[in-house]
């Protein structure tokens, strides 16, 4: 091996040990159930959400008549994901977010405006903001 490819071995394996651990998407996978949530810095009632359940495969999502498709971005921190919607209220639209994932509890911070990605999990007053912290179904 040359030098140069040496030295850049460290470097490679340094860079290697940093990187956040990824997110697998079937660790998403499942039935989720909305336990609190805020819109704008206030309190948004659950009970709004009629029953529905976010439902995510591997790379798809269901909520409450809305369907679509989610990337994974980063495993952050804060992990990221970009919502995709296909039929439904969201239709066209691509939503930004970011997620964590604490065992059998799932919080997600939604941009719903054009502002940028949200950055910590909480919500401005007046801001187009949506927080939703989900419990997994059994």
């Amino acid at each position: 091996m040359t030098r140069r490819r040496l030295l850049g071995l460290p470097v490679a394996v340094a860079l290697t040990a940093c990187a956040p651990t990824p997110i697998a998407p079937l660790t998403l996978a499942g039935e989720w159930a909305p336990v609190s949530a805020e819109l704008g810095g206030r309190a948004f009632p659950v009970a709004s959400f009629g029953g529905a359940t976010l439902r995510l495969t591997a790379d798809t999502y269901e909520f409450a008549g809305d369907k679509g498709t989610y990337a994974l971005l980063s495993s952050g921190p804060p992990a990221s994901m970009d919502i995709r919607g296909r039929e439904g209220p969201n239709a066209g639209r691509t939503i930004q977010t970011i997620f964590r994932l604490a065992g059998d509890s799932l919080t997600v911070c939604y941009q719903l405006g054009p502002g940028e990605r949200p950055s910590d999990f909480a919500t401005a007053r007046g801001s187009q903001v949506l927080l939703i912290r989900y419990q997994r179904v059994p």
